[in-house]
């Protein structure tokens, strides 16, 4: 019996199991939020750009006094709004739609359950988003992703299971399915441990993509293992993150997998009147040298309103191509 069908089969019989319920759907609320701005790249025009155009759904569904199904619909449209810049898309905007967020979540006494179609990754979220301070360079896997970190911020295909917290401590695994035609019904396996106490959060986690979900060239299963942390003093937050990947594919390897170690530190400071600054450093040690790359991160920001942010920045890389940016955020 396939996964997909093993949970399909579970989901119907505790339904067949349990009493009717009379569901109650509840008036949803929207949100958006709203970067943009100017951004010079080397070698580049300068040019004015949509950083990230997100629109959202969230609400829940009563299914009983304390049993509610949630779920959360957003949508970027970043992508489509800068696509009249470039000449492979044509120059009307019509480029797709980027599918952020899909997913529910049942949270019960005995843990949450999480069905994701496709969502923020959990392991980004919880172990990277201790350094992740930034506007445009912060790895987008549609947008501009630096290729320090391996691991995506956005996810397919998921369930996943979080432990009741204890000790202010959770568990969380989940199987992600991403190919339907690969002979494989899990496709991604991940788990993590995750910590909450006061001014200190720490999360560490590992996720295994099986060979057959690869590129061609690759010859073995690959992991990627993550550590975060962040501490809070005052309005000062300090984060760092380490990440080891085994048997990553690689095609100017022999074999096709390669090893590298990738490591972020971040401080970010916000004062009670709003202006902020945040300096930041990511590097990548590849077992082939000429994969190797690091950045060195800057932000300056103030804050207007509640919803409203202006903000410069600079990504100043080895290898790649450094840029600056300067822009606003409104968030509604």
């Amino acid at each position: 019996m396939s996964f997909k069908r093993l949970l399909l089969t579970a989901a119907v019989s505790a339904a067949v199991a349990s009493p009717a319920l009379a569901v109650e759907l509840e008036k949803p609320s929207f949100y958006g939020y709203l970067s943009a701005g100017a951004l010079n790249v080397e070698g580049q025009d300068a040019e004015a750009e949509a950083f990230e155009i997100e629109l959202g759904m969230q609400g829940k569904a009563v299914l009983d006094e304390r049993l509610n199904l949630h779920y959360a619909v957003e949508v970027d449209l970043a992508n489509a709004a800068n696509s009249a810049d470039d000449p492979t898309t044509g120059r009307d905007g019509e480029a797709d739609v980027h599918v952020k967020e899909a997913k529910f979540w049942l949270p019960t006494q005995y843990g949450m359950f999480v069905v994701a179609p496709r969502g923020t990754s959990g392991q980004w979220a919880d172990i990277y988003g201790h350094i992740n301070h930034y506007e445009y360079n912060e790895p987008h896997e549609a947008l501009n992703a630096d290729g320090i970190f391996a691991q995506p911020d956005r996810t397919s295909g998921t369930f996943a299971y979080h432990t009741p917290w204890f000790l202010k401590t959770k568990l969380v695994a989940a199987a992600i399915t991403l190919n339907d035609s690969n002979d494989q019904n899990v496709d991604g396996r991940a788990v993590r441990l995750v910590h909450k106490n006061g001014n200190l959060q720490a999360a560490v986690g590992t996720t295994i993509l099986m060979q057959e979900q690869l590129p061609p060239f690759a010859t073995d299963d690959y992991q990627i293992s993550a550590a975060g942390a962040s501490y809070k003093i005052g309005a000062l937050t300090l984060g760092a993150v380490w990440e080891n990947n085994r048997n990553a594919p690689f095609p100017l390897a022999p074999e096709g997998k390669a090893d590298f170690d990738a490591y972020g530190a971040s401080a970010y400071y916000v004062d009670d009147s709003g202006a902020g600054i945040a300096l930041g450093f990511k590097e990548k040690n590849h077992d082939y040298d000429a994969a190797d790359e690091t950045v060195y991160t800057l932000k300056l920001e103030q804050r207007l309103t509640p919803g409203v942010k202006v903000w410069a920045e600079t990504g100043q890389y080895d290898e790649a191509a450094s840029n600056y940016a300067m822009g606003f955020n409104v968030t509604f």
